[in-house]
């Protein structure tokens, strides 16, 4: 067993206390204000041999000036400044930022904790001031009589974290910016393709086929809309439902389930089978009554080691529903499911139609 470092009892530099307790050992405290070490007052002995001891980054400010006593963990912040001003009054050395300190020492030498995460400061440590931020805890030291006599600060530097956010936001502002012209330019080019169509077929006979068109390009703008929002990475599963049900008349619509997050591909899929349903609901099922309801839900559960997320759409309060005897472009649509590789079932009942479509979790999240 290795036997710990002897250290003087009557000095409060531990013989741990690496570079920092070398260097206090080193200052002639004859012509000190403090004096000599070993008549320090108790309070501030301890709270020295604690700093020193400390793997930790701390410091201590003592008395009316604030004489200053830090560890090793603590020095590389302070730049040029470490070692020369050990033991020196606190204003001296952060001179150039007093302004930003005072108020945090005077709360603390009042008697209060003061805690601050990610402080934003400006120190000189290599004869320029920059921006720096620190998490730090500095509470009252007592004297033997119970007075606030100094300061105890705990304190971590987070610049680089703090920065690194700060760049990240900017790249994701940046990026919420090109996303949204993107969608803009989207949207134009689903806008001129629509008016081609229209102009190119506005003599085919069956319009109701080119309204239709232009109804699926509107369902994939609004679905571009909800990706867009989180940079065409994934979409919320009930964000995307309203968006794709929006024009129906949200309160005929009844959305409920989980949070769930699926991927662009989809997204695309899901907008395209909604809007068919509902654009079926309208024109032959529950929203052509006037207190017709269509009740939308999904779930996730488990089959063996798989999550399956299985989403419903009930038809209430409409006339039967009957299983059309052609099957358009619309219905294929609908048959291709969540991830556009079918698992929909369709039930024609007398109280309305009712579909599941269900698909593994992991594939309805893939990109």
């Amino acid at each position: 067993m290795t036997k710990p470092a002897a250290s003087d009892p009557h000095t409060p530099f531990p013989a741990i206390g690496g570079d920092c307790a070398n260097t206090l050992r080193a200052i002639d405290w004859t012509d000190h204000p403090l004096g000599d070490p070993i008549g320090w007052p108790a309070p501030l002995k301890t709270a020295v041999q604690i700093v020193l001891s400390s793997g930790f980054p701390m410091m201590v400010h003592w008395g009316p000036e604030l004489f200053t006593f830090y560890n090793d963990a603590y020095a590389p912040s302070l730049g040029h400044k470490h070692p020369g001003h050990m033991g020196q009054p606190a204003r001296e050395w952060w001179s150039e930022m007093w302004d930003q300190l005072a108020p945090v020492f005077n709360q603390v030498l009042a008697g209060r904790t003061v805690f601050v995460e990610n402080g934003r400061y400006t120190p000189d440590r290599d004869g320029v001031r920059k921006e720096a931020f620190f998490t730090h805890s500095h509470s009252p030291l007592w004297d033997v009589d119970g007075r606030v006599a100094g300061i105890f600060l705990v304190v971590t530097e987070t610049t680089s974290e703090v920065l690194a956010k700060r760049d990240r936001d900017a790249a994701n502002a940046q990026q919420l910016l090109l996303n949204e012209e993107l969608a803009h330019r989207i949207k134009n080019t689903l806008s001129v393709v629509q008016a081609l169509a229209q102009q190119t077929l506005n003599k085919v006979e069956d319009q109701e086929a080119i309204r239709s068109f232009g109804k699926r390009l509107t369902a994939l703008a609004a679905a571009h809309d909800v990706l867009t929002r989180d940079q065409w990475s994934s979409a919320g599963l009930g964000d995307i439902a309203k968006g794709a049900l929006a024009t129906f008349g949200e309160d005929r619509f009844l959305l409920s389930g989980p949070d769930v997050i699926i991927g662009p591909r989809a997204t695309l899929s899901l907008s395209l089978m909604l809007h068919e349903l509902a654009t079926n609901a309208a024109k032959y099922g529950a929203l052509t009554a006037p207190d017709g309801k269509v009740a939308v839900s999904w779930t996730v559960t488990c089959d063996g080691d798989k999550d399956i997320l299985c989403l419903s759409w009930s038809e209430r309060g409409g006339p039967p529903a009957t299983e059309p005897t052609r099957k358009g472009f619309g219905s294929r649509l609908i048959r291709m499911g969540l991830t556009g590789s079918g698992g929909v079932t369709l039930s024609y009942g007398p109280e309305g139609l009712t579909v599941e479509a269900t698909a593994p979790l992991y594939q309805v999240q893939e990109a």
